[in-house]
């Protein structure tokens, strides 16, 4: 698997608007934190996520694959969002159980509901994650645990 850091790809955008439900081709990604996984020219996985303020920022994440859920990078993705950010946050589709689910799995806490708060149309369950609820910030030599404990693989959140 071969992890980019970079802005995202039109195929990499691709793979998060059709997971998601949200069309993120033509949007200037230009200040997110972004990260794509591949094997070869197949998405494994997009992770996008939106500085909203100088202290939040808003998660998206497709998986096609599971495996992208590897500890060392979850641990990178979540040290780096942190050291900028107080708080994390997902909007969900609520009619979106799985993602729901997923996204408690990886340490989001569900903290309210916003009406039309996904696309302007849809509602969404708000979901927040503060360094303290974050287990991905334990060093990766311990995740194994974490993940014997449960943390399923493969979330397809809808967020804005």
């Amino acid at each position: 698997m071969k992890v980019s850091f970079a802005a995202l790809e039109p195929d990499a955008k691709l793979v998060l608007s059709t997971m998601t439900g949200i069309d993120y081709i033509g949007i200037d990604m230009g200040e997110w934190f972004c990260c794509t996984a591949r094997r070869g020219d197949t998405v494994l996985g997009v992770l996008a996520c939106e500085p909203k303020t100088a202290f939040d920022y808003h998660f998206n994440i497709a998986l096609p694959d599971h495996r992208c859920l590897h500890p060392r990078l979850m641990h990178a993705v979540f040290k780096a969002l942190f050291s900028t950010a107080a708080r994390v946050s997902a909007h969900i589709d609520p009619a979106n159980e799985r993602a729901c689910m997923q996204a408690q799995k990886l340490g989001f806490v569900y903290e309210g509901f916003l009406r039309r708060g996904l696309d302007g149309v849809r509602d969404a369950a708000i979901f927040g994650m503060l360094p303290e609820d974050c287990f991905w910030l334990i060093p990766p030599k311990h995740h194994r645990k974490i993940r014997r404990e449960g943390v399923h693989h493969g979330i397809s959140t809808q967020a804005s």
